[in-house]
């Protein structure tokens, strides 16, 4: 490919991209949300090895960023470990459903460490796994978006994903945000905190593909 093929094809990419942050902002960010949904309701209390002791109810905050009352916030145990599980279903896509978890984290007054990508299930996941302090105890979060049968925390594929799921006006527009947050135990590397969270995800997966979008 010659050097003005490429400078024709970066700038019809960019024009692509500009474009569709417009349509973004017209058609998808103006709507508004469709309904009420209890759909995270129905994930169930026994996850694999994994049972429920102790369920919150979700914030005004939390709700209002979220634009959607439909959220679990619950912690799990396996008997040795905990696992926190946020599930939020947002029933039409907005703007503030896919941003950047990081971001929510740093304004909790968390102090984020490594930041970095993983993959869960046999790469069927594209998730961020974040390392956080909170009052000097090490924690960490793996959070993805799922949005049909496609499961990625890029920000940019799952807004366009969103996008022109509202565009063509689905039967199931939205996205559902899952995010998981687990500590560090003394002397616990991070391998062994990714181990614990494929177990967890591994069983938590077929319960999000049965009861959300």
């Amino acid at each position: 490919m010659t050097r003005n093929a490429r400078w024709v094809w970066t700038l019809a990419a960019l024009l692509l991209l500009g474009i569709s942050a417009g349509l973004s902002n017209l058609v998808l960010f103006r709507q508004s949300l469709q309904g009420v949904t209890q759909l995270t309701r129905n994930i169930p209390n026994t996850i694999g090895s994994w049972q429920l002791v102790e369920e919150r109810q979700a914030s005004a905050g939390e709700i209002k960023g979220l634009e959607t009352s439909d959220i679990i916030e619950r912690t799990y145990s396996n008997g040795q470990n905990y696992m926190e599980l946020i599930v939020a279903y947002i029933a039409h896509s907005s703007r503030k459903s896919a941003h950047a978890q990081e971001a929510c984290l740093r304004g909790a007054g968390a102090l984020v460490g490594s930041i970095g990508d993983t993959e869960l299930d046999g790469k069927r996941v594209a998730a961020k796994l974040i390392s956080i302090d909170i009052r000097d105890h090490r924690q960490w979060v793996c959070y993805w978006y799922k949005i049909g049968n496609t499961y990625t925390a890029k920000y940019l594929q799952s807004s366009l994903l969103m996008f022109l799921g509202g565009l063509v006006g689905e039967k199931h527009q939205g996205a559902s945000l899952v995010r998981l947050l687990t500590p560090e135990g003394r002397g616990e590397t991070q391998q062994q905190i990714q181990v614990r969270i494929e177990d967890f995800t591994h069983f938590l997966l077929p319960e999000l593909e049965k009861n959300l979008p």
